[in-house]
């Protein structure tokens, strides 16, 4: 598990030292710096393996120049360092030499490493996974992958399916499969069940939704925020212990008691040995996080939520302290406000 990430001249970062838990979320307003820290993660992934760049398979930043923190002079390198539990570091340092890119890459123990050379050990959902469709494309590759869009995730849910799943990843016990697991936890969060089905002879299968007695709705005709979140389900729960998983915006189309519900799903996964990353603009993620602690359904040492927020040019950062009660400590302006705000407003305060 990542203990520590530290990030220097990166884009508004000029340096940046957090450290990490099972589940870490990231909140602040627009361009405050939340996607920079995930984006350093992909970095490392996107170039560990020998590619080279800014632009690849997970990131399209630009040149060296897009990306450098512009209030840090020119000569300034880029360098992200990774350091787990067992002090492994892995760190890049990424270096303009004329119109190229230098990637000098430092590992002291291979743990790290071996991680992030593996696409299955770090996996990653952008805010832009796709929504609903009337068939969805087979993954016809030999990486047998989810997709950064979650445009193969039902292809893998179809194939995979039947997988059996280590038991303490199961909540349904009756049904110890990633189908069974996938359903059990999108009727809890949505009240509906997802079947596939292979369209012999294509590229594409395709995904219906069961309510209730309301059987075999195309994904069209129920919530779009169910076709967003089904993907974040497969990718989770078909994940290897100690993976690490990026998920940009959990919240996308989904209702606030539905929000409240992926917090329980966020933590399970994180409590049973995968380590979370999220990226969220959403106060009822943030609150369920809050009311899981006050209710003691979650321990609050595993639980990193940073606050990002600007000073100057320079992304800043202060952890928030969440108190037995769910109440929070440290309370500062822009952190989930705007209800309070508005509420003062309309009484007339």
């Amino acid at each position: 598990m990542i203990k520590k990430l530290i990030i220097n001249n990166f884009k508004s970062i000029d340096r940046m030292e957090l450290n990490c838990s099972s589940i870490n979320i990231f909140i602040g307003t627009n361009s405050s710096g939340k996607s920079t820290v995930l984006q350093s993660l992909l970095l490392v992934l996107q170039n560990n393996a020998g590619f080279v760049g800014f632009n690849g398979n997970y990131l399209k930043l630009g040149e060296f120049d897009d990306v450098r923190c512009r209030g840090v002079k020119n000569t300034e390198d880029i360098n992200i360092s990774i350091e787990d539990a067992s002090k492994s570091i892995l760190s890049h340092d990424y270096i303009k030499t004329g119109d190229c890119i230098e990637l000098k890459k430092n590992v002291n123990g291979y743990i790290l490493d071996d991680i992030f050379n593996s696409r299955k050990m770090v996996q990653y959902l952008s805010c832009q996974r796709i929504g609903p469709m009337s068939a969805y494309e087979k993954d016809m590759t030999i990486n047998d992958e989810i997709g950064i869009n979650g445009e193969y995730a039902i292809s893998y849910l179809n194939i995979h399916g039947n997988n059996r799943l280590e038991e303490k990843i199961c909540k349904d016990k009756s049904n110890q499969t990633l189908m069974g697991q996938v359903n059990w936890w999108l009727k809890r969060i949505t009240g509906t069940e997802i079947v596939t089905e292979d369209m012999v002879g294509t590229d594409y299968v395709k995904a219906a939704y069961n309510n209730g007695d309301i059987k075999n709705l195309r994904p069209n005709n129920v919530g779009a925020g169910i076709s967003y979140l089904i993907s974040i389900l497969i990718m989770c729960l078909a994940s290897d212990k100690n993976a690490i998983l990026v998920i940009e915006n959990p919240e996308i189309h989904l209702h606030p008691a539905a929000q409240a519900k992926v917090c329980e799903f966020l933590y399970f996964i994180g409590y049973n040995g995968r380590q979370i990353f999220v990226e969220s603009h959403s106060d009822h993620i943030f609150n369920g996080f809050r009311v899981g602690i006050a209710q003691n359904n979650m321990d609050n040492n595993l639980i990193n939520i940073s606050f990002m927020y600007l000073e100057n040019v320079f992304t800043r950062y202060i952890k928030v302290k969440i108190g037995k009660y769910g109440r929070v400590e440290n309370q500062r302006k822009d952190l989930f406000d705007q209800f309070d705000i508005d509420m003062r407003k309309m009484i007339g305060v």
